[in-house]
């Protein structure tokens, strides 16, 4: 038997909790899933797609940001009857998550383990886990927290998890079969005395549930008339939901509050079968062959002279395998709980209630540590009580160095800052701890954990460090790159060209757009997912969409906690950035574009609640975004009493403004139009605006103008749509810059038509026919690393909706949009007003897109495709009239990259770097086919290995 437990991310001052994987042969269990948990298995090739359970420690977003966006992968892959557990309010949220997920084929189990039930304790033939609950000083667990809820409101939640991922008996092992025979046995004789209550069956409830399933939540059955459970209420339909059947996104949750429950678990490893001593077989006459292996089952055998053996003769003793502690301490304010709590003095001699071979078994305890808590005396004492044969991984910011995980990505990103590091700004990270690891109890035991250290448990217990790579800092990177860079040639390290510095930044560089994320569906080794940031000077922050990672990111680009040195478009922290955030922007959702929001709208409320001028935040998104962060915020407090919910539908360019109240639950209950007027009023614009676009329902395209002369559009997602050409072109000011989504390249148009995107020539036609000065792509595939490649011959066949063939344009055109003709009649165009209003798409695509790993599996297929492409000598020298190259003195053009900043002069300096940009990614890629080859290479020389072994096994059973 093999078994392991593997650090998938230790708790920094990036991230707060920490991830842990313990590896069997027949299943994986993941305790913690914070944000990029995901990314990072894929950056390591951490495998997760076997997970057997998920343990949380927290129901809050630190523990499970990463969780729903995994939900999705591991569903799209066909996985099935997961277990979830953790403390109370867990099945809530996920019953929150009803409104962008939809997987009812996947069948999850959630276990809410309550403190006070003697049931919640998780087994399998591999582990048993045993929750310990701990919680902060003069914090007394309710009763609602504690026991087993079998109230109608849990039996609601339960019913709104299923419909989203379905449903699933929960797994058996050889005892619980038994037990089960013994109730049913139990049942009859219950029934047959006349006393059986058959509330109490728990196959009779999953019945009640399911049918009280079918009568609320089946699509078919009601549209009006609709009268809800008891403690269930119908929420009230938005504009946007008009006329559509009752779902389970459109029900209410009942309320809950936020626990502080902190979960600590005792994770103890199956028993080990006793070892076969072949001298004392032999010494009973047996031979080697099949007997052995009776023997070995527990199988009597007879030897040939007529003795039986029994297999205590010749099998050893089987032993219990060993113990792990996983300790989740937030703050100083658990450690009274926790070292006082009954489960884990049998480890801790001095407890008086000690049992040594628990202590024995013992082998590995993980610290999970908030700020503070490993500098605690009364910790350290209670720490340093454990057997001293027992390792210690600390994982708390203070020891753990606040590395770049994403090392792929920081290679790349410092050969892109090498040529422009105005643009490209390296994310900050250190290898320097604040304090050494042994000022914590002084023992040679104690270890500082990293991504993929290793305890291995079975068949011996020892430290792996084998996996664990050396993380380079900034500075060493950038060194390095410029290194190589002027080996290969010496100009290519200096940065920007003589031409290219020509290139000044005008007025409107007042706006600096901050792409944070610009990958598509899925996070990947390279490209996160979706997210924006603007920073008005003198007035605050807006965020536009937020990705799952996107404030782990913002850390490393502003700098947390202080300043990132090497930013010097944004001169503020993410604690000052985050503190000045005025308006929160999401497209629709998808939840590539928001699962972020949750950690970033918590950190904002516990930046801002104690300033005296208890700011306000503005959010504009559809309205089920809200109905989901009004659901989450029962669980996790995210300040709903200081957010101003402005509807997308209520700003259309088509809809009044002012239509009334829009007021979800938690939200301020004042009129769009006062909520806007603020929020325009709070960043300097005079115009905010919305659309709605073709992608999925209630999708929308957004515009904001700025008293300073700017004016900025973003497009979400969307097929090439002609409400955001008429968006765009809106008032007297033609766009500053155009950030249009650009998810697939030309040669993928039916992909884009299918999946409702665009291709990277249809970006194009689209900032002409809006006539905008810049566009910005982004939101590209992840099977894309390298520059996506247009053609204005290409550009020249698409026509803008509304606005007519773009076949009159030249290279040196001088205004696009200006000139452009509107080739429709007026009665086309007032149909073209709501051609792609919400209710044209799909009921089925309120559902998220399934997620993208297509193009991660098929990455290196891709990458291969793109070193066969050409690098052309003079495709960054500005040439205007090389059309083969796409170039447009009328508009300036750049793809965007993570964690980089463009104002208009980056955009059209971008040209003059495109040839030096597309050869440092074929660079990346070549070395990322090596990676790949070298550790396929290894992992079949493994597999070899122990294909050898088993022949070999094989073979000597065969001679006997």
């Amino acid at each position: 038997m093999k078994w392991s437990v593997q650090i998938v991310r230790p708790s920094t001052h990036n991230v707060e909790s920490t991830s842990v994987l313990v590896n069997f042969p027949s299943g994986r269990y993941l305790f913690n899933c914070s944000e990029g948990t995901q990314r990072l298995s894929f950056e390591n090739k951490v495998r997760v797609s076997k997970l057997t359970a998920v343990f949380l420690t927290r129901v809050d977003w630190s523990s499970m940001g990463g969780l729903p966006g995994m939900l999705l992968t591991l569903a799209d892959t066909g996985a099935k009857n997961l277990t979830i557990s953790g403390g109370h309010n867990l099945t809530h949220a996920l019953a929150a998550t009803r409104h962008f997920i939809l997987r009812n084929e996947m069948g999850i189990r959630v276990s809410e383990m309550r403190d006070g039930d003697v049931a919640a304790v998780y087994k399998d033939d591999n582990l048993k886990v045993t929750p310990v609950h701990i919680y902060p000083d003069n914090y007394k667990a309710t009763d609602r927290e504690r026991g087993v809820d079998e109230s109608e409101e849990a039996k609601i939640r339960q019913m709104l998890v299923a419909r989203a991922f379905g449903t699933q008996k929960p797994q058996q092992t050889a005892a619980d079969k038994k037990k089960n025979k013994r109730r049913q046995g139990e049942q009859q004789q219950q029934k047959k005395r006349g006393y059986y209550n058959e509330s109490c069956d728990g196959a009779v409830i999953e019945k009640r549930l399911q049918e009280l399933e079918s009568q609320q939540l089946d699509r078919q059955k009601e549209r009006a008339g609709y009268e809800a459970p008891s403690g269930m209420k119908k929420r009230a339909r938005s504009p946007e939901q008009g006329g559509r059947p009752v779902q389970a996104a459109d029900m209410a949750l009942p309320k809950t509050t936020p626990t502080p429950a902190s979960i600590c678990y005792i994770a103890e490893g199956p028993e080990v079968p006793g070892k076969f001593d072949v001298q004392a077989a032999k010494a009973l006459g047996l031979k080697q062959g099949p007997l052995y292996g009776k023997l070995t089952r527990g199988e009597s055998v007879t030897a040939p002279d007529g003795t039986v053996i029994h297999p205590s003769q010749c099998v050893g003793p089987a032993r219990l395998s060993g113990i792990l502690i996983i300790i989740d301490c937030p703050t100083p304010a658990y450690i009274n709980s926790l070292t006082s709590n009954p489960k884990f003095a049998p480890f801790i001699e001095a407890s008086g209630q000690s049992d040594p071979k628990l202590r024995e078994r013992l082998l590995l305890v993980i610290h999970s540590l908030g700020p503070g808590v490993a500098q605690d005396e009364q910790y350290r004492a209670w720490a340093s009580q454990f057997p001293s044969h027992v390792r210690h991984m600390v994982s708390a910011p203070e020891y753990v160095p606040d590395e770049n995980p994403f090392q792929r990505h920081l290679r790349v990103h410092a050969a892109m800052t090498a040529i422009d590091p105005a643009t490209y700004v390296m994310p900050q990270s250190s290898k320097t701890p604040d304090l050494p690891v042994k000022s914590f109890i002084g023992s040679d035991n104690v270890i500082v954990p990293s991504s993929l250290m290793t305890f291995d448990f079975e068949p011996k217990p020892q430290l792996d460090c084998s996996k664990v790579q050396p993380a380079l800092g900034p500075e060493e990177m950038l060194e390095q790159v410029q290194a190589k860079m002027q080996e290969e040639q010496p100009s290519a390290a200096n940065g920007s060209t003589d031409s290219a510095v020509t290139v000044t930044n005008g007025t409107s560089d007042e706006l600096i757009v901050c792409p944070i994320g610009t990958g598509s569906s899925i996070p990947s080794i390279y490209r996160n997912v979706s997210a924006n940031i603007i920073s008005v000077n003198g007035y605050g922050g807006i965020v536009l969409d937020c990705g799952e990672s996107t404030v782990s990111l913002l850390k490393r680009f502003l700098g947390y906690p202080k300043r990132n040195i090497h930013n010097t478009r944004i001169n503020l922290s993410y604690t000052e950035f985050v503190s000045s955030l005025k308006l929160l922007y999401i497209s629709h959702m998808h939840a590539d574009h928001h699962l972020g929001a949750i950690l970033l709208l918590h950190e904002w409320n516990e930046l801002t609640k104690n300033l005296p001028n208890r700011p306000r935040l503005t959010i504009v998104a559809p309205a089920r975004f809200m109905s989901w962060i009004a659901d989450f915020s029962g669980v996790q407090a995210l300040g709903m009493d200081r957010i101003d919910f402005v509807s997308c539908h209520n700003i259309r360019i088509t809809h009044d403004q002012d239509n009334g109240p829009f007021q979800p639950k938690g939200s301020n209950p004042v009129s769009t139009s006062t909520k806007v007027d603020k929020v325009m009023s709070d960043l300097g614009l005079t115009d905010i605006r919305t659309c709605s676009v073709i992608h999925c329902p209630w999708a929308y395209g957004l515009s904001l103008t700025h008293r300073s002369g700017w004016k900025l559009v973003y497009s979400g997602d969307t097929r090439p749509c002609s409400n955001l050409v008429t968006l765009g072109r809106l008032g007297d000011k033609f766009p500053t810059v155009l950030l249009h989504e650009a998810t697939h390249s030309d040669d993928l148009i039916k992909d884009a038509i299918a999946k409702r995107h665009t291709t990277v020539s249809e970006a194009v036609a689209m900032a002409l026919g809006m006539g905008a000065e810049n566009l910005l792509m982004t939101h590209f595939s992840q099977r894309c690393l390298s520059l996506p490649r247009w053609n204005l011959e290409a550009v020249r066949q698409h026509s803008v909706p509304r606005y007519g063939n773009l076949s009159q344009f030249s290279s040196n055109q001088a205004s696009a949009g200006a000139s452009t003709a509107d080739t429709r009649s007026d009665a086309s165009m007032a149909t073209a007003a709501s051609e792609c209003d919400d209710d044209d798409i799909p009921e089925d695509d309120l559902e998220d897109e399934p997620a993208a790993l297509d193009d991660v599996n098929d990455a290196e297929a891709a990458l291969m495709r793109e070193l066969d492409e050409p690098v052309s000598e003079d495709e960054d020298d500005g040439n205007t009239s090389d059309q083969s190259q796409g170039t447009l003195d009328c508009l300036n053009i750049a793809s965007a990259f993570d964690m980089s900043a463009y104002g208009s002069g980056d955009i059209a300096r971008y040209r003059y770097n495109t040839r030096r940009l597309r050869k440092v990614l074929r660079e990346e890629i070549r070395l990322f086919i090596e990676e790949e080859k070298d550790a396929s290479s290894k992992d079949e020389d493994e597999a070899g290995d122990m294909a050898v072994k088993d022949k070999k096994k094989q073979s000597a059973k065969a001679k006997h």
